[in-house]
């Protein structure tokens, strides 16, 4: 494992170039461009742009190590709007090719959001959120296969897929090498043990962030400093050890990176 950081920890409309420099400055051996279709690196970045980020990492010595999008909070596998889950396979297959021109290996996905986390009002029945998002990742399965990118399904705060067992088993029904989990370690504490999920889940994890939570805190305030909340890292670094996981362990979050550093190699130590 080493250690990495998302792009979501610089300000907002940094150049990616800037992040790259900024991160490899900074000691991380790897950090997880932002996708969007505003702002400074997008759906429709051009292959010339991604090579030049691609090189311009080589040569700082950092790997870009993956590609998140927040676009998938609205636009995702799960909607009731077939429009939108139409947009949402597009943005997928664009995704996937800008991760594949970055040689990133992967792509994180909110594959659908039956209720937002500041929310009490349903969006979409949970059965049609599990059985959608499994048809579109059996349709999309062979356009990742074919870029060799993962597409990497996180556990967020949706009310969805909140158990390790449920989510190993979309993942099995799935079939595809190419399809697996992110796995976000402070997201799992307010209802699970990030222990307990790395080794229910075992190889099926692709990436992993690490985020800390604090859960005499509910909500999110419990989000906290590496190394400060609930998580006993021993624990999910050897768990994480025994599945033979070997990819980034990525901090989303804010914080000086110097500091983050420190945290996450402490954490891996």
């Amino acid at each position: 494992m080493y250690p990495a950081i998302n792009a979501w920890a610089f300000p907002e409309g940094m150049p990616p170039s800037e992040q790259i420099a900024a991160a490899a400055s900074a000691g991380f051996a790897g950090i997880e461009l932002v996708v969007s279709d505003e702002g400074p690196f997008r759906f429709d970045t051009s292959p010339r742009e991604c090579m030049a980020l691609l090189e311009q990492a080589e040569d700082r010595g950092i790997r870009i190590c993956g590609l998140a999008s927040a676009m998938f909070w609205k636009i995702n596998y799960g909607s009731p709007d077939e429009a939108v889950r139409r947009r949402a396979g597009e943005l997928t297959l664009r995704a996937l090719d800008r991760a594949a021109e970055l040689e990133a290996g992967a792509i994180l996905v909110v594959p659908a959001v039956p209720c937002m986390y500041n929310e009490y009002r349903m969006q979409v029945g949970y059965a049609d959120a599990l059985q959608r998002t499994y048809e579109a990742l059996c349709s999309l399965r062979h356009e990742a296969e074919a870029r060799k990118v993962t597409i990497a399904i996180e556990n967020v705060w949706n009310r969805f897929l909140l158990s390790p067992v449920e989510f190993a088993d979309l993942i099995d029904r799935v079939d595809s090498p190419s399809v697996g989990a992110y796995l976000d370690v402070g997201n799992v504490v307010a209802f699970g043990f990030p222990e307990d999920w790395v080794a229910t889940l075992g190889a099926r994890i692709k990436r992993v962030h690490a985020k800390d939570y604090d859960a005499s805190k509910p909500g999110l305030a419990g989000f906290c400093p590496l190394g400060e909340g609930s998580v006993a890292w021993p624990k999910v670094t050897a768990a994480l050890r025994r599945i033979g996981y070997a990819g980034p362990l990525t901090f989303e979050g804010g914080g000086e990176l110097e500091d983050v550093h420190r945290r996450l190699l402490r954490i891996l130590s």
